[in-house]
Protein backbone atom coordinates (compact mmCIF):
# COMPACT_ATOMS: atom_id res chain seq x y z
CA UNK A 1 0.00 0.00 0.00
CA UNK A 2 1.61 3.26 -0.90
CA UNK A 3 1.66 6.06 1.35
CA UNK A 4 -0.71 8.12 -0.42
CA UNK A 5 -3.22 5.42 -0.27
CA UNK A 6 -2.73 4.42 3.55
CA UNK A 7 -2.84 8.57 4.47
CA UNK A 8 -6.21 8.51 2.11
CA UNK A 9 -7.58 6.02 4.44
CA UNK A 10 -6.43 7.04 7.48
CA UNK A 11 -7.99 10.25 6.73
CA UNK A 12 -11.38 8.40 6.02
CA UNK A 13 -11.45 6.58 9.34
CA UNK A 14 -11.25 9.96 10.92
CA UNK A 15 -14.00 11.70 9.01
CA UNK A 16 -16.61 9.35 8.99
CA UNK A 17 -20.12 10.69 7.76
CA UNK A 18 -21.84 11.08 10.98
CA UNK A 19 -18.47 11.71 12.83
CA UNK A 20 -18.20 15.15 15.24
CA UNK A 21 -14.75 16.23 15.53
CA UNK A 22 -14.72 17.27 18.63
CA UNK A 23 -12.19 19.74 19.90
CA UNK A 24 -11.26 20.91 23.91
CA UNK A 25 -14.24 22.57 25.81
CA UNK A 26 -16.58 20.48 24.07
CA UNK A 27 -17.42 22.68 20.62
CA UNK A 28 -18.41 19.77 18.17
CA UNK A 29 -17.80 21.15 14.72
CA UNK A 30 -19.84 18.60 12.29
CA UNK A 31 -18.15 17.33 9.21
CA UNK A 32 -19.87 17.68 5.50
CA UNK A 33 -19.29 14.39 3.35
CA UNK A 34 -16.31 14.60 1.32
CA UNK A 35 -16.30 12.81 -2.65
CA UNK A 36 -12.41 13.03 -2.59
CA UNK A 37 -12.32 11.28 0.82
CA UNK A 38 -14.38 8.54 -0.23
CA UNK A 39 -12.55 5.19 -1.33
CA UNK A 40 -12.71 4.13 -5.08
CA UNK A 41 -15.71 1.21 -4.08
CA UNK A 42 -17.60 4.16 -2.03
CA UNK A 43 -16.99 6.63 -5.21
CA UNK A 44 -18.61 4.03 -7.50
CA UNK A 45 -21.15 4.16 -6.08
CA UNK A 46 -23.30 6.90 -6.45
CA UNK A 47 -23.63 8.73 -3.34
CA UNK A 48 -27.28 9.85 -2.32
CA UNK A 49 -27.70 13.28 -0.37
CA UNK A 50 -30.21 12.70 2.36
CA UNK A 51 -33.25 14.67 1.98
CA UNK A 52 -34.33 17.30 4.58
CA UNK A 53 -37.82 18.57 5.59
CA UNK A 54 -38.97 21.95 7.27
CA UNK A 55 -42.02 22.87 8.70
CA UNK A 56 -42.68 26.24 8.57
CA UNK A 57 -45.53 28.48 10.54
CA UNK A 58 -46.77 31.87 10.91
CA UNK A 59 -49.42 32.92 11.88
CA UNK A 60 -53.66 34.73 12.01
CA UNK A 61 -53.98 34.32 8.34
CA UNK A 62 -52.10 36.23 5.25
CA UNK A 63 -53.52 39.58 3.09
CA UNK A 64 -54.79 38.18 0.26
CA UNK A 65 -54.43 40.84 -2.26
CA UNK A 66 -50.90 40.64 -1.45
CA UNK A 67 -50.56 36.57 -1.33
CA UNK A 68 -52.26 34.66 -4.13
CA UNK A 69 -50.25 34.88 -7.77
CA UNK A 70 -51.03 38.24 -9.84
CA UNK A 71 -53.30 37.23 -12.74
CA UNK A 72 -52.27 33.85 -13.48
CA UNK A 73 -52.77 32.63 -16.88
CA UNK A 74 -51.85 28.64 -16.37
CA UNK A 75 -50.08 27.10 -13.67
CA UNK A 76 -46.99 27.69 -14.61
CA UNK A 77 -47.32 31.19 -15.98
CA UNK A 78 -47.80 33.44 -13.23
CA UNK A 79 -46.56 36.04 -11.26
CA UNK A 80 -46.00 36.63 -7.62
CA UNK A 81 -47.44 39.08 -5.87
CA UNK A 82 -46.16 41.74 -3.18
CA UNK A 83 -45.81 39.12 -0.01
CA UNK A 84 -43.76 36.98 -2.42
CA UNK A 85 -41.24 39.24 -3.80
CA UNK A 86 -38.26 37.99 -2.01
CA UNK A 87 -38.97 34.35 -3.29
CA UNK A 88 -38.52 35.51 -6.84
CA UNK A 89 -35.25 34.11 -7.55
CA UNK A 90 -36.83 30.45 -6.45
CA UNK A 91 -40.17 30.66 -8.29
CA UNK A 92 -38.96 27.71 -10.31
CA UNK A 93 -38.86 25.98 -7.22
CA UNK A 94 -42.42 27.17 -5.48
CA UNK A 95 -45.69 25.49 -5.12
CA UNK A 96 -48.44 27.86 -4.48
CA UNK A 97 -51.95 26.70 -3.73
CA UNK A 98 -55.60 27.44 -4.17
CA UNK A 99 -58.81 25.84 -2.99
CA UNK A 100 -57.01 23.59 0.23
CA UNK A 101 -59.00 23.99 2.82
CA UNK A 102 -58.15 23.04 6.81
CA UNK A 103 -61.45 20.94 6.99
CA UNK A 104 -59.75 19.31 10.10
CA UNK A 105 -60.33 22.56 12.12
CA UNK A 106 -64.48 22.65 11.64
CA UNK A 107 -64.78 20.02 13.68
CA UNK A 108 -63.97 18.84 17.47
CA UNK A 109 -63.07 21.15 20.99
CA UNK A 110 -61.60 24.17 20.33
CA UNK A 111 -61.90 28.11 18.92
CA UNK A 112 -60.89 28.36 15.51
CA UNK A 113 -57.24 29.36 16.23
CA UNK A 114 -57.03 26.46 18.07
CA UNK A 115 -58.01 23.98 16.24
CA UNK A 116 -56.65 25.59 13.16
CA UNK A 117 -52.73 25.20 14.31
CA UNK A 118 -53.40 21.79 16.67
CA UNK A 119 -54.63 20.42 13.54
CA UNK A 120 -52.18 22.51 10.79
CA UNK A 121 -49.65 19.50 11.12
CA UNK A 122 -51.15 16.89 12.64
CA UNK A 123 -54.53 16.67 10.69
CA UNK A 124 -55.98 15.65 13.64
CA UNK A 125 -58.49 16.95 16.15
CA UNK A 126 -57.79 18.69 19.29
CA UNK A 127 -58.38 17.02 22.89
CA UNK A 128 -60.92 17.74 25.01
CA UNK A 129 -59.98 19.57 27.87
CA UNK A 130 -60.21 22.53 29.91
CA UNK A 131 -56.55 24.02 30.33
CA UNK A 132 -56.53 26.12 27.12
CA UNK A 133 -58.81 28.87 26.88
CA UNK A 134 -59.34 31.12 23.66
CA UNK A 135 -60.64 34.43 23.32
CA UNK A 136 -63.86 33.84 22.71
CA UNK A 137 -63.72 30.82 25.90
CA UNK A 138 -63.56 28.15 23.84
CA UNK A 139 -61.51 25.27 25.71
CA UNK A 140 -59.80 22.39 24.36
CA UNK A 141 -56.21 20.20 25.31
CA UNK A 142 -53.63 19.60 22.81
CA UNK A 143 -54.11 18.20 19.52
CA UNK A 144 -54.69 14.34 19.42
CA UNK A 145 -51.68 13.05 16.98
CA UNK A 146 -48.25 12.61 15.74
CA UNK A 147 -47.18 15.70 13.60
CA UNK A 148 -46.11 15.26 9.91
CA UNK A 149 -42.74 16.42 10.64
CA UNK A 150 -42.39 14.09 13.45
CA UNK A 151 -43.63 10.90 11.48
CA UNK A 152 -41.09 11.71 8.81
CA UNK A 153 -38.01 12.03 11.51
CA UNK A 154 -39.32 8.39 13.14
CA UNK A 155 -38.73 7.17 9.25
CA UNK A 156 -35.57 9.30 8.68
CA UNK A 157 -34.03 10.65 11.85
CA UNK A 158 -32.79 7.89 13.83
CA UNK A 159 -29.35 8.38 12.63
CA UNK A 160 -28.47 11.90 12.79
CA UNK A 161 -27.50 13.64 16.21
CA UNK A 162 -30.82 14.62 16.44
CA UNK A 163 -33.91 12.99 15.20
CA UNK A 164 -35.82 16.81 14.63
CA UNK A 165 -34.87 20.46 15.45
CA UNK A 166 -37.89 22.39 16.65
CA UNK A 167 -37.01 26.05 16.45
CA UNK A 168 -38.76 29.62 17.72
CA UNK A 169 -38.90 32.71 17.00
CA UNK A 170 -40.75 34.61 20.28
CA UNK A 171 -42.69 31.29 20.00
CA UNK A 172 -43.37 31.34 23.82
CA UNK A 173 -46.79 30.80 24.77
CA UNK A 174 -46.91 26.99 26.20
CA UNK A 175 -50.28 26.60 25.26
CA UNK A 176 -52.01 24.46 22.18
CA UNK A 177 -52.53 28.03 20.01
CA UNK A 178 -48.33 28.00 20.49
CA UNK A 179 -47.12 24.38 19.43
CA UNK A 180 -47.06 22.70 15.89
CA UNK A 181 -44.93 20.10 16.43
CA UNK A 182 -45.91 16.58 18.22
CA UNK A 183 -44.34 13.39 19.58
CA UNK A 184 -48.12 11.92 19.60
CA UNK A 185 -51.34 12.43 21.21
CA UNK A 186 -51.12 14.88 23.72
CA UNK A 187 -47.00 15.72 23.20
CA UNK A 188 -46.16 19.44 21.98
CA UNK A 189 -42.70 19.74 21.20
CA UNK A 190 -41.59 23.18 22.61
CA UNK A 191 -39.47 25.41 20.14
CA UNK A 192 -35.75 26.44 21.01
CA UNK A 193 -36.29 30.62 21.17
CA UNK A 194 -32.43 31.02 22.33
CA UNK A 195 -29.71 30.65 19.35
CA UNK A 196 -27.63 30.39 21.93
CA UNK A 197 -29.66 27.38 23.24
CA UNK A 198 -29.94 25.91 19.52
CA UNK A 199 -25.81 26.22 19.30
CA UNK A 200 -25.71 24.38 21.90
CA UNK A 201 -27.58 21.18 21.21
CA UNK A 202 -26.10 21.59 18.13
CA UNK A 203 -22.48 22.11 18.52
CA UNK A 204 -21.47 22.03 22.43
CA UNK A 205 -21.33 18.63 24.85
CA UNK A 206 -21.34 21.02 28.00
CA UNK A 207 -24.88 21.95 27.99
CA UNK A 208 -25.73 22.91 31.89
CA UNK A 209 -22.23 23.04 32.49
CA UNK A 210 -21.76 25.84 35.31
CA UNK A 211 -20.41 29.39 34.39
CA UNK A 212 -16.82 29.07 35.04
CA UNK A 213 -17.27 26.26 32.45
CA UNK A 214 -18.86 28.05 29.62
CA UNK A 215 -16.23 30.97 30.05
CA UNK A 216 -13.31 28.52 29.46
CA UNK A 217 -15.54 27.21 27.06
CA UNK A 218 -16.06 30.12 25.25
CA UNK A 219 -12.13 31.28 25.93
CA UNK A 220 -11.13 27.79 24.03
CA UNK A 221 -13.53 27.91 20.95
CA UNK A 222 -11.56 30.02 18.86
CA UNK A 223 -8.60 27.36 19.54
CA UNK A 224 -10.25 24.50 18.46
CA UNK A 225 -11.65 26.33 15.22
CA UNK A 226 -8.04 27.50 14.73
CA UNK A 227 -7.02 23.38 14.77
CA UNK A 228 -9.87 22.62 12.89
CA UNK A 229 -8.80 24.64 10.12
CA UNK A 230 -5.15 23.91 10.30
CA UNK A 231 -6.21 19.67 10.04
CA UNK A 232 -8.18 20.40 6.97
CA UNK A 233 -5.56 22.46 5.71
CA UNK A 234 -2.81 19.41 6.14
CA UNK A 235 -5.22 17.25 4.32
CA UNK A 236 -5.78 19.48 1.21
CA UNK A 237 -3.57 17.76 -1.34
CA UNK A 238 -6.23 14.47 -0.51
CA UNK A 239 -9.13 16.82 -1.28
CA UNK A 240 -10.85 18.20 -4.42
CA UNK A 241 -11.52 21.74 -5.77
CA UNK A 242 -15.22 21.57 -4.71
CA UNK A 243 -14.20 19.33 -1.53
CA UNK A 244 -11.82 22.60 -0.43
CA UNK A 245 -14.49 25.17 -1.04
CA UNK A 246 -17.24 22.87 0.75
CA UNK A 247 -14.98 22.72 3.82
CA UNK A 248 -14.48 26.70 3.47
CA UNK A 249 -18.23 27.49 3.38
CA UNK A 250 -18.46 25.36 6.25
CA UNK A 251 -15.84 26.36 8.46
CA UNK A 252 -17.00 29.97 7.55
CA UNK A 253 -20.16 29.30 8.48
CA UNK A 254 -19.77 27.71 11.99
CA UNK A 255 -17.12 30.93 12.69
CA UNK A 256 -19.88 33.20 11.58
CA UNK A 257 -22.26 31.70 14.12
CA UNK A 258 -19.34 31.87 16.71
CA UNK A 259 -18.97 35.58 15.87
CA UNK A 260 -22.41 36.55 15.93
CA UNK A 261 -22.89 34.28 19.40
CA UNK A 262 -20.70 36.11 21.25
CA UNK A 263 -20.83 39.40 20.19
CA UNK A 264 -20.88 41.15 23.27
CA UNK A 265 -24.07 43.11 22.92
CA UNK A 266 -27.35 42.58 21.03
CA UNK A 267 -28.72 44.75 18.51
CA UNK A 268 -30.09 46.81 21.70
CA UNK A 269 -26.58 47.63 22.75
CA UNK A 270 -27.37 45.64 25.92
CA UNK A 271 -24.61 43.54 27.02
CA UNK A 272 -25.83 40.57 29.34
CA UNK A 273 -22.72 38.30 29.73
CA UNK A 274 -20.03 39.73 27.61
CA UNK A 275 -17.51 36.96 28.99
CA UNK A 276 -19.80 33.77 27.34
CA UNK A 277 -21.65 33.23 24.59
CA UNK A 278 -24.14 35.75 23.92
CA UNK A 279 -27.97 34.49 24.95
CA UNK A 280 -29.77 37.09 23.05
CA UNK A 281 -33.43 37.66 24.76
CA UNK A 282 -35.91 34.99 23.18
CA UNK A 283 -39.06 37.71 24.11
CA UNK A 284 -37.15 41.43 22.34
CA UNK A 285 -38.86 42.51 19.57
CA UNK A 286 -35.37 44.55 19.30
CA UNK A 287 -32.96 41.15 19.01
CA UNK A 288 -36.67 39.34 17.34
CA UNK A 289 -35.20 40.29 13.42
CA UNK A 290 -31.22 38.85 14.22
CA UNK A 291 -32.75 35.96 16.13
CA UNK A 292 -35.16 34.56 13.46
CA UNK A 293 -31.90 34.91 10.81
CA UNK A 294 -29.38 33.77 13.29
CA UNK A 295 -31.69 30.55 14.20
CA UNK A 296 -32.04 29.95 10.69
CA UNK A 297 -27.78 30.14 10.05
CA UNK A 298 -27.99 27.63 12.56
CA UNK A 299 -30.51 25.17 10.58
CA UNK A 300 -28.55 25.72 7.52
CA UNK A 301 -25.48 24.17 9.09
CA UNK A 302 -27.36 21.53 10.76
CA UNK A 303 -28.76 20.83 7.84
CA UNK A 304 -25.36 20.69 5.89
CA UNK A 305 -23.67 18.89 8.57
CA UNK A 306 -26.24 16.07 8.37
CA UNK A 307 -26.74 17.17 12.45
CA UNK A 308 -30.59 16.50 11.77
CA UNK A 309 -32.75 16.11 8.83
CA UNK A 310 -36.29 17.45 9.98
CA UNK A 311 -37.02 20.70 11.38
CA UNK A 312 -39.72 23.18 12.40
CA UNK A 313 -39.36 26.73 12.47
CA UNK A 314 -42.54 29.00 14.06
CA UNK A 315 -42.57 32.93 13.90
CA UNK A 316 -44.76 33.85 17.10
CA UNK A 317 -48.29 31.48 17.83
CA UNK A 318 -51.66 31.93 16.98
CA UNK A 319 -51.64 34.15 20.16
CA UNK A 320 -49.60 36.41 18.51
CA UNK A 321 -49.11 39.60 20.43
CA UNK A 322 -46.09 41.13 18.55
CA UNK A 323 -45.25 44.50 17.02
CA UNK A 324 -42.68 44.27 14.19
CA UNK A 325 -41.17 48.09 15.26
CA UNK A 326 -38.07 47.39 12.73
CA UNK A 327 -41.05 47.16 9.87
CA UNK A 328 -42.74 50.71 11.86
CA UNK A 329 -45.51 48.01 12.50
CA UNK A 330 -46.18 49.08 16.32
CA UNK A 331 -50.00 47.23 16.08
CA UNK A 332 -50.52 43.74 18.04
CA UNK A 333 -50.52 41.32 15.21
CA UNK A 334 -53.65 39.36 16.43
CA UNK A 335 -55.98 42.57 16.81
CA UNK A 336 -54.09 44.14 13.39
CA UNK A 337 -55.70 40.53 11.83
CA UNK A 338 -58.96 41.17 13.31
CA UNK A 339 -59.21 44.82 11.33
CA UNK A 340 -60.58 43.73 7.93
CA UNK A 341 -59.51 45.28 4.28
CA UNK A 342 -61.24 48.46 5.01
CA UNK A 343 -58.54 49.54 7.98
CA UNK A 344 -55.69 50.06 5.30
CA UNK A 345 -52.84 51.15 7.80
CA UNK A 346 -53.52 47.83 9.74
CA UNK A 347 -53.54 46.07 6.27
CA UNK A 348 -50.08 47.54 5.13
CA UNK A 349 -48.55 47.12 8.47
CA UNK A 350 -49.60 43.19 7.99
CA UNK A 351 -48.14 42.95 4.73
CA UNK A 352 -45.04 44.15 5.40
CA UNK A 353 -44.86 41.48 8.22
CA UNK A 354 -45.80 39.07 5.94
CA UNK A 355 -43.23 39.89 3.59
CA UNK A 356 -40.94 39.83 6.38
CA UNK A 357 -41.70 36.13 6.86
CA UNK A 358 -41.09 35.76 3.48
CA UNK A 359 -37.65 37.27 3.33
CA UNK A 360 -37.05 34.95 5.84
CA UNK A 361 -37.64 31.84 4.04
CA UNK A 362 -35.57 33.62 0.88
CA UNK A 363 -32.94 33.89 3.46
CA UNK A 364 -33.01 30.45 4.22
CA UNK A 365 -33.01 29.12 0.61
CA UNK A 366 -30.58 31.13 -0.02
CA UNK A 367 -28.15 29.66 2.62
CA UNK A 368 -29.19 26.27 1.42
CA UNK A 369 -28.32 26.83 -2.10
CA UNK A 370 -24.99 28.17 -1.10
CA UNK A 371 -24.03 24.55 0.24
CA UNK A 372 -23.09 21.80 -2.28
CA UNK A 373 -23.16 18.28 -1.80
CA UNK A 374 -20.60 15.37 -2.47
CA UNK A 375 -22.55 14.70 -6.06
CA UNK A 376 -22.83 18.40 -7.07
CA UNK A 377 -26.18 19.12 -6.12
CA UNK A 378 -26.78 22.11 -3.22
CA UNK A 379 -28.67 21.39 -0.01
CA UNK A 380 -31.32 23.44 -1.44
CA UNK A 381 -32.36 20.60 -4.20
CA UNK A 382 -32.49 18.03 -0.99
CA UNK A 383 -34.92 20.37 0.83
CA UNK A 384 -38.28 20.59 0.90
CA UNK A 385 -39.67 23.36 3.14
CA UNK A 386 -43.53 23.26 3.73
CA UNK A 387 -44.80 26.79 5.27
CA UNK A 388 -48.53 26.99 6.77
CA UNK A 389 -51.02 29.32 8.69
CA UNK A 390 -53.54 28.26 11.11
CA UNK A 391 -56.18 30.43 9.45
CA UNK A 392 -56.43 32.03 5.77
CA UNK A 393 -58.27 35.11 6.86
CA UNK A 394 -57.50 36.33 10.49
CA UNK A 395 -60.95 38.70 10.29
CA UNK A 396 -63.05 35.94 9.72
CA UNK A 397 -61.07 33.46 10.95
CA UNK A 398 -61.50 31.10 7.93
CA UNK A 399 -59.99 27.69 7.05
CA UNK A 400 -60.88 27.94 3.74
CA UNK A 401 -58.60 28.23 0.93
CA UNK A 402 -55.50 28.26 2.52
CA UNK A 403 -52.02 30.00 2.26
CA UNK A 404 -49.70 26.79 2.04
CA UNK A 405 -46.99 27.13 0.17
CA UNK A 406 -44.00 24.88 -0.59
CA UNK A 407 -40.25 25.17 -2.05
CA UNK A 408 -37.91 22.63 -3.11
CA UNK A 409 -38.88 19.14 -3.03
CA UNK A 410 -38.01 18.82 -6.82
CA UNK A 411 -36.85 15.28 -6.56
CA UNK A 412 -40.95 14.56 -6.12
CA UNK A 413 -43.15 17.39 -6.59
CA UNK A 414 -43.51 19.86 -10.30
CA UNK A 415 -42.31 22.76 -8.93
CA UNK A 416 -42.77 26.18 -10.63
CA UNK A 417 -46.66 25.86 -10.52
CA UNK A 418 -49.54 27.62 -8.92
CA UNK A 419 -52.48 25.10 -8.29
CA UNK A 420 -55.80 25.80 -8.06
CA UNK A 421 -58.03 22.95 -6.06
CA UNK A 422 -61.75 22.87 -5.33
CA UNK A 423 -62.39 22.66 -1.41
CA UNK A 424 -59.44 19.55 -1.05
CA UNK A 425 -58.81 18.71 2.28
CA UNK A 426 -55.14 19.29 3.72
CA UNK A 427 -54.91 16.51 5.07
CA UNK A 428 -53.70 15.24 0.84
CA UNK A 429 -51.84 17.60 1.41
CA UNK A 430 -49.48 16.19 4.64
CA UNK A 431 -49.52 12.90 2.96
CA UNK A 432 -48.41 14.16 -0.10
CA UNK A 433 -45.47 15.37 1.95
CA UNK A 434 -44.50 12.04 3.47
CA UNK A 435 -44.68 10.32 -0.24
CA UNK A 436 -42.08 13.11 -0.75
CA UNK A 437 -39.99 12.26 2.01
CA UNK A 438 -40.02 8.42 1.14
CA UNK A 439 -42.86 7.46 3.88
CA UNK A 440 -45.17 5.39 2.05
CA UNK A 441 -48.20 6.30 3.24
CA UNK A 442 -51.60 6.45 2.10
CA UNK A 443 -53.03 8.15 4.76
CA UNK A 444 -52.39 10.72 7.64
CA UNK A 445 -54.32 12.32 10.37
CA UNK A 446 -58.14 11.93 10.64
CA UNK A 447 -59.07 9.12 8.42
CA UNK A 448 -62.71 10.67 7.21
CA UNK A 449 -60.72 13.83 6.07
CA UNK A 450 -58.19 11.95 4.10
CA UNK A 451 -58.45 10.62 0.59
CA UNK A 452 -55.16 10.02 -0.33
CA UNK A 453 -52.00 11.88 -2.00
CA UNK A 454 -53.12 15.37 -3.57
CA UNK A 455 -53.18 15.02 -7.06
CA UNK A 456 -52.00 16.92 -9.51
CA UNK A 457 -48.27 17.54 -7.46
CA UNK A 458 -45.89 14.86 -9.00
CA UNK A 459 -44.72 14.87 -12.88
CA UNK A 460 -47.31 13.16 -15.05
Amino acid sequence: MTDQSSRSRVVRERLSRRQLLAGAGGIAVGLPLLASLLGREARAQNVTPPKRLLLMYTPNGVIPDAWWPVSPASETSFTLNTIHQPLAPYKDRLLLFSGVDLAIAKAGPGGLHQRGIGGLFTGRLLQEGTQFVDGCGQTAGWANGISVDQEVANHIGRNTLLKSLELGVRALDNDVQGRISYAGPGQPLPPLNDPSEVFGRLFSTMSGAPAAAMDELKAQRKSVLDTVQAQFASLSPELSVDDRRRLDAHLELVRDAERRLTAGATSSGVCVVPSRPMPLNPSSETDMPLIADLELDLLALAFACDLTRVASYQISTSLNRLRYPWLESTGEGHALSHSGPSDTPSTEQLIRRQTWHSGRLAYLLSRLAEMPEADGTTVLDNTLVVWGNEVSLGYTHSHTNMPFLIAGGGWHFRTGRALTYSGASHNNLLVSILNAMGVPATTFGQPEFCTGALSGLTAA
